[in-house]
C-alpha cells in the first residue's frame, strides 16, 4: 500500500482487499454453478452483518450485498428448507435439484478458489517471479550432503531430474520426492561455472517431516561479505540511533567484526542488552549504543536484531537471485504445476498436524493473515499478489475438508446420499452441523492463540 499511510492502516486495508477478492471468487464460484443448473439466487453478500451497500439486479432480481464485516460471504439459494416455495417456482429451488447437480454447486466455490491461485500464480510467471537461487553452503558434517562430495557455492538445477531454479522450488521438489525410497541425485553447478552431479544416499525412514532439505544436510549459500549496511529497516533499532547505509561496522562491544557474519554473531545473543557499536563512516569511526531487539526464533530461542541487511554487489546479487518468467502460453503450466506441488505440500502437512507429526502451531488465523497481507503490500505489487496466491490455494482447500458447516461437509452429505440411496435425517443434519460448529470454534480458537503468541514474540 502507500508509504503515506499509517502502518496498521495499510495493513488493514490491504487485509479486506484480500478477503474482499477471495470471498468475492468463492462466492462467484457457487453463484456461477447455481445459475447454471437453474437454481434462483435471492442474495450474494460479500461480508456479514449490516449491509454497507445493496442493490438488485439481473434477470432473478438476485440482491447483491457488501456487508460490514468482511470476513467471509454467502450465496443465499432457493430453498424449500428454508421456507414455502410457490409451485411455479418450486423447479428453481435448491433442494429439488438432482444429487449431481447440489454437488456441483457446492464444489464450485472451492473450485474457484484453485483456480483464481492457479490464475495468480500463471500472472506471475508471465510477470517474473524473483527467488532466490538454490545455492550451496558447506554442508553439514556427516550428512549425506557432505557424504555425497556437496561444496560450498554449488547451485543446484536439478533433483532426481525435477528443475530447480529457486530453493523454493529445491524445497517443494525434495517433498514431493523425499518418500519414494530411493537415494537423491543432486545436478548442480559449481562456483566454476561446471556441471557436476551429486548422488546422496538417503534412508526415508529416519527423517522428520518438516525440515525439508535441511534433513540431508543442505544449507544456504553464505558468500562472504564484508560488514557494510546495504539496507536499515525504517523504524527499526539501528534506523533509531542513526546508522546509515554505507556504513562499515569496525567492532561491537570491543570485538572486531571483519565480515557480515562477524556482526550477526556479535548481535544475537545480545538481545535486550546494551551494546557498544563502532562504524566507519566517510572515513571517520562513529561510537553509538544501542540495544537490540529480542526476536524469538521458530525453534524457541530468542535473538538480538537491529534492523538491517548486508551490502550486495550487483555481480554477487545476480548469482544469488534468479527471475522465473515464462511465455504466457508456458505460464499457464507453470502455474498449474505449482498449484499441484503447493496443494500436495498443504495436504501432507495437514495430514502430520492430525497425526501429530507435525505441530500445531503453523495453523494461523485472521491476525497473521492480516499481518502478511500488510507486509506483502508495503513490499510491492508482485509479493502481495504471491500472498494472494497462496491464501486463495489454502482457502480452496480448506473449504473442501470434510467438515460440517464448509462445503466439504456438504459434499461428504452428499456422499452419504448417494451410498444410501437417500438424504440423511434432519436429526443426524443438526447432530453433525453441532458437531462441526464445536470444531472450527475450536480450530479458530487455536489459531487466534497462534496468531497472538507469534504476533507478540515477532
Amino acid at each position: 500500500m502507500s508509504l503515506m499511510l499509517p502502518h496498521w492502516l495499510s495493513t488493514l486495508m490491504a487485509f479486506i482487499l484480500a478477503l474482499g477478492i477471495l470471498v468475492l471468487f468463492h462466492e462467484l464460484g457457487h453463484y456461477a454453478a447455481a445459475r447454471m443448473v437453474g437454481v434462483r439466487v435471492l442474495r450474494f453478500s460479500v461480508g456479514f452483518g449490516p449491509s454497507l451497500l445493496r442493490w438488485k439486479a439481473g434477470i432473478q432480481q438476485t440482491e447483491w450485498v457488501v456487508a460490514a464485516i468482511p470476513l467471509g460471504g454467502y450465496v443465499r439459494m432457493l430453498d424449500e428448507r428454508e421456507g414455502p416455495v410457490p409451485a411455479s417456482m418450486q423447479h428453481e429451488a435448491f433442494n429439488r435439484q438432482s444429487l449431481g447437480a447440489r454437488t456441483l454447486i457446492v464444489l464450485a466455490g472451492p473450485l474457484a478458489n484453485l483456480v483464481l491461485s492457479w490464475l495468480l500464480f500463471s500472472f506471475l510467471y508471465t510477470m517474473g517471479v524473483p527467488g532466490e537461487r538454490a545455492c550451496l553452503g558447506t554442508p553439514l558434517s556427516g550428512s549425506p550432503a557432505a557424504q555425497a562430495g556437496v561444496h560450498d557455492g554449488d547451485c543446484v538445477t536439478a533433483l532426481n531430474a525435477m528443475p530447480v531454479t529457486t530453493w523454493s522450488s529445491l524445497e517443494l521438489a525434495w517433498a514431493d520426492q523425499r518418500g519414494d525410497g530411493s537415494g537423491v541425485t543432486l545436478q548442480a553447478l559449481d562456483q566454476g561455472g561446471h556441471s557436476v552431479m551429486r548422488h546422496l544416499s538417503v534412508d526415508h525412514k529416519n527423517f522428520s517431516a518438516t525440515e525439508g532439505v535441511a534433513e540431508l544436510g543442505l544449507k544456504h549459500w553464505n558468500p562472504r561479505l564484508p560488514a557494510v549496511v546495504g539496507q536499515v529497516i525504517p523504524g527499526g533499532v539501528a534506523a533509531q540511533v542513526g546508522i546509515r547505509e554505507g556504513d562499515r561496522v569496525m567492532a561491537v562491544n570491543g570485538h572486531a567484526v571483519n565480515e557480515w557474519p562477524d556482526l550477526v554473531r556479535q548481535i544475537e545473543p545480545r538481545a535486550q542488552q546494551a551494546t557498544a557499536v563502532l562504524l566507519l563512516r566517510g572515513g571517520q569511526t562513529l561510537s553509538l549504543t544501542l540495544v537490540p531487539k529480542a526476536v524469538q526464533q521458530d525453534d524457541g530461542r530468542v535473538i538480538g536484531r537491529i534492523g538491517v541487511s548486508p551490502e550486495i554487489s550487483q555481480n554477487l546479487r545476480q548469482r544469488m537471485t534468479v527471475l522465473e518468467q515464462d511465455s504466457p502460453r508456458r505460464a499457464l503450466g507453470h502455474g498449474a504445476e505449482k498449484l499441484m506441488q503447493l496443494s500436495r505440500l498443504s495436504l501432507v502437512s495437514l495430514g502430520h498436524m492430525i497425526t501429530g507429526r507435525g505441530s500445531w502451531d503453523d495453523l494461523g488465523g485472521p491476525v497473521r493473515i492480516a499481518s502478511l497481507a500488510g507486509e506483502t503490500a508495503r513490499l510491492g505489487f508482485i509479493p502481495y499478489v504471491q500472498f494472494l496466491a497462496l491464501v486463495s490455494l489454502s482457502l480452496g482447500i480448506l473449504n473442501l475438508m470434510p467438515i460440517p458447516l464448509l462445503d466439504g461437509g456438504h459434499l461428504l452429505y452428499h456422499a452419504l446420499e448417494y451410498l444410501r440411496g437417500g438424504p440423511l435425517s434432519a436429526k443426524t443434519m443438526a447432530w453433525a452441523q453441532q458437531f462441526g460448529l464445536l470444531l472450527l470454534v475450536g480450530m479458530m480458537s487455536l489459531s487466534l492463540y497462534n496468531d497472538l503468541r507469534h504476533f507478540i514474540n515477532h
